[in-house]
């Protein structure tokens, strides 16, 4: 079999097993990013719920301040009855107004504090609803790639058993060097060429458009057993048979 024969059949084979394996791939990729969204979320969740905590903290250290105000707004009375001079009384009053507006800013953080553990909370059981619901998209996504996978797998396995058998037909440094090409081009390897005036003798590569010298055109039709690559895309060219028929070569 010539090599351009047996290196077309070899990529067919090839096009085919990335098609369907695309469908599984494709399965992957939703199920990656659906689990993506779902770690978000629970990262969501862990920073709003340390963030509640540390409020609810800090609210804990602002009633503990508070209380102590209180009880020293308690002395202060008591030493204000007692009082035996106009002086002192003032002073006590002073500090009893200033422990009052202590207290007061201490009342105020912990009313703010509240006001946005509140907030926290009604969040957290927002991101509840979405992890509960991202939770079902994701079970589901599980689900159709497994019925993918299930789908394509004995189809898949006929198809490697005849790319084994056509790379075999094709020499080794030719499938080396296809091989790479499939790594580096993403499977879009074989390009045809296409004929864009044959009076005037030109040509273009089937997949970049550059156009092609009319001689490595010439030697493509003419011998089926010569490899040559696209100088611009570095993809294989090759001429359908149609087209190899009704081209006269030039010698």
């Amino acid at each position: 079999m010539p090599v351009m024969n047996a290196l077309l059949s070899l990529h067919q084979t090839e096009r085919q097993i990335r098609a369907l394996r695309s469908r599984v791939d494709s399965a992957e990729l939703y199920l990656t990013m659906q689990q993506r969204k779902k770690d978000d979320i629970k990262a969501h969740q862990e920073t709003q719920t340390t963030r509640r905590m540390q409020r609810q903290a800090h609210v804990g250290t602002l009633e503990t301040e508070a209380q102590a105000v209180e009880e020293r707004l308690g002395k202060l009375r008591e030493d204000l009855n007692s009082a035996t001079s106009t002086k002192e009384y003032h002073g006590l009053l002073n500090e009893v107004n200033a422990q009052k507006d202590i207290k007061r800013g201490l009342d105020d953080q912990a009313i703010a504090e509240m006001t946005e553990i509140e907030k926290t909370e009604q969040e957290l059981k927002d991101l509840e609803s979405q992890m509960t619901e991202r939770k079902t998209v994701v079970k589901k996504a599980k689900q159709d790639l497994k019925e993918r996978e299930s789908e394509v797998a004995e189809q898949l396995q006929t198809l490697q058993g005849e790319r084994d058998q056509r790379r075999a037909d094709v020499s080794e440094g030719v499938r080396d060097r296809y091989e790479l090409l499939l790594e580096d081009l993403d499977g879009d390897v074989m390009a045809e060429v296409q004929e864009i005036d044959r009076k005037r003798r030109e040509y273009a590569c089937g997949e970049c458009s550059v156009h092609l010298p009319f001689d490595q055109v010439n030697r493509i039709t003419a011998n089926a057993d010569e490899v040559l690559q696209c100088e611009t895309c570095m993809r294989i060219l090759f001429v359908s048979e149609a087209f190899r028929e009704e081209v006269v070569v030039t010698k």
